[in-house]
C-alpha cells in the first residue's frame, strides 16, 4: 500500500513539473548591433537563460521564414520586412520597438568616389523590403532612377565578400558589414541620417500562435531588457565585450557603428507604439514602395499591425 500511494504521488507531481513547464522563448534575429543589447540581458540572468532561446540567421529572409513557419516564436526585423510580410496575408504583430538606424545602414562604394561616377555600375541590394525600401529612398533623394545603375541581388552576407572580390561596385548594406568596409577604404556615398526615422528595428510576433504564457514572458524579458538599454545608453563601455561577441568589430568600428544606432528606453518605445498617425504614415510609405517594387501584390492592411499589449504588460510588471 505504501508503494502504491508513492507511486501515485510520483506519479501526480512529474505531471505537475509537465504542466509548468514551458518551452523557451524563440526569439529570431541576424547580425545588427541594434539586436545585441537583447543578447546580453539574457545572458545577465539565469532566468533567461533558460526562459529565453536565440536563434541566429544569416539573413532578414532567413528571419521571415522563421516566423512565418512558427520556427521561432518572435523576430527582430526592420519594419518595412513587417509591413511585406503583413501585406502576403500572414497574421503578425508589432508589439515592440528596438531602434532607429541614424547612419548606420548606407551606400558603400569601394572605388567610386562620387554617386555620379557609380553610375552604370552594380549595386549589391539584399532581397528584402528593406533593401527595395532603402534603394527607391536613395534614388528619390538624389532624383535618379533605378536604371541609372545595374542592381544585383546581393544577401547581406554576401556582401563583403563581392565587394573585396569586385562582384559589385557598391552595396547597400548595414553594419557590422558597413564598418568593415569603411576600415577598408571604402567611401559612404548616402546613410540613413538622410532619412531619419526612417529605418526602425522592431519584434513581431505571429499573432495566431503567440499564447497568453508566451506574452508574459516576453514582457517580462523586456522589462529587463529596458533596464539594459538604459544601462548601454548611460556608459556603452563596460559592455563593449558582450555587445561585439556576435559583432566582431575592431574598438574603433564598435564604437562607430553604435553612435549611429538610436537605442530606444521604454519611454521612447512607449511613445513609438502609441502615435498612431506618425506609424500609420510611415507604414502607407513602405507599402507604396512594396508594391511599385512588385514584392507585394496589394497594399497593406496595417491599421491594425502594430499592439500596445506587450507594452502595458511590460508597464505592469513588478
Amino acid at each position: 500500500m505504501y508503494f502504491r500511494v508513492l507511486l501515485i504521488t510520483i506519479c501526480l507531481f512529474l505531471i505537475s513539473c509537465t504542466e509548468h513547464t514551458q518551452a523557451p522563448l524563440r526569439i529570431g534575429t541576424n547580425t545588427w548591433p541594434g539586436y545585441e543589447p537583447l543578447y546580453v540581458t539574457q545572458k545577465k540572468s539565469s532566468e533567461f537563460l533558460n526562459k529565453i532561446k536565440f536563434i541566429e540567421y544569416r539573413n532578414a529572409s532567413q528571419v521571415l521564414n522563421g516566423i512565418i513557419n512558427n520556427s521561432i516564436d518572435v523576430a527582430a526585423v526592420t519594419l518595412d520586412e513587417a509591413v511585406k510580410i503583413k501585406a502576403l496575408g500572414y497574421d503578425i504583430q508589432v508589439i515592440w520597438v528596438i531602434d532607429e538606424s541614424y547612419g548606420a545602414d548606407a551606400l558603400i562604394s569601394m572605388n567610386s568616389e562620387t554617386i555620379e561616377a557609380l553610375k552604370g555600375k552594380k549595386i549589391g541590394v539584399e532581397t528584402s523590403a528593406l533593401g527595395a525600401y532603402f534603394l527607391r529612398r536613395f534614388l528619390e533623394n538624389k532624383q535618379l532612377e533605378k536604371n541609372d545603375f545595374e542592381i544585383v541581388n546581393l544577401e547581406v552576407n554576401r556582401h563583403l565578400d563581392a565587394i573585396k572580390q569586385g562582384t559589385v561596385d557598391a552595396v547597400l548594406t548595414f553594419d557590422p558589414v558597413k564598418s568593415k568596409l569603411l576600415e577598408s577604404g571604402a567611401i559612404n556615398l548616402f546613410d540613413s541620417t538622410q532619412i531619419p526615422g526612417e529605418i526602425i528595428d522592431v519584434l513581431i510576433v505571429n499573432r495566431a500562435n503567440f499564447s497568453t504564457q508566451q506574452q508574459v514572458s516576453l514582457s517580462q524579458f523586456l522589462k529587463a531588457h529596458a533596464r539594459t538599454v538604459i544601462a548601454i545608453n548611460s556608459n556603452i563601455k563596460p559592455y563593449y565585450h558582450s555587445l561585439n561577441n556576435r559583432l566582431n568589430l575592431s574598438e574603433t568600428q564598435f564604437f562607430d557603428s553604435y553612435s549611429q544606432i538610436k537605442l530606444f528606453e521604454l519611454g521612447r518605445v512607449e511613445q513609438w507604439l502609441t502615435q498612431a498617425d506618425q506609424q500609420q504614415q510611415l507604414i502607407k510609405r513602405y507599402s507604396d514602395v512594396l508594391l511599385e517594387a512588385q514584392i507585394i501584390t496589394q497594399a497593406c492592411d496595417c491599421e491594425h499591425l502594430v499592439s500596445t499589449k506587450i507594452l502595458e504588460l511590460v508597464k505592469n510588471e513588478k
